[in-house]
């Protein structure tokens, strides 16, 4: 008995810690992204201005027309800038897909970011993921 509980917990540890995947995409910006099995959320960042990425997001999700449809998007504005968006899309087998593109500014170098966050379906699908911030990136215009 000492020994189950011993492992049990040794497992519920490993779960909670080693859920972060650093992943590869095409992203000039930013080659390695990272992917989370506990929130099955693919992060990448675009040197790019936030209007110009979320612009972005929304041709690469209407270029997917036979695949995936967009629904809707919220925008939070400050001040007259776009910093926080999320974008909602369904694909096929009614999944819901979820864009996030956020202004951050990085606190050791003092440089800002646009950071995508992509949600494909209730646990995630990293795969699903990574082919839309690939055609997310062929959209960003340099």
């Amino acid at each position: 008995m000492k020994n189950a509980v011993t492992y049990a917990l040794l497992a519920t540890a490993i779960t909670f810690t080693g859920c972060t995947t650093y992943v590869g995409v095409d992203n000039p910006d930013n080659s390695g992204s990272m992917f989370s099995n506990i929130t099955g959320t693919l992060t990448t960042k675009y040197k790019a201005e936030p209007e110009v990425v979320f612009n972005a997001v929304k041709r690469a999700v209407d270029q997917q027309s036979d695949i995936m449809k967009r629904m809707g998007e919220t925008q939070h504005n400050s001040e007259g800038q776009l910093f926080d968006t999320t974008v909602f899309a369904r694909a096929i087998g009614d999944l819901e897909v979820k864009i996030n593109v956020t202004k951050i500014e990085d606190e050791k170098t003092k440089e800002s970011y646009t950071q995508v966050t992509v949600k494909y379906g209730f646990f995630g699908n990293c795969e699903q993921s990574q082919q839309l911030v690939s055609k997310i990136s062929a959209n960003v215009r340099r």
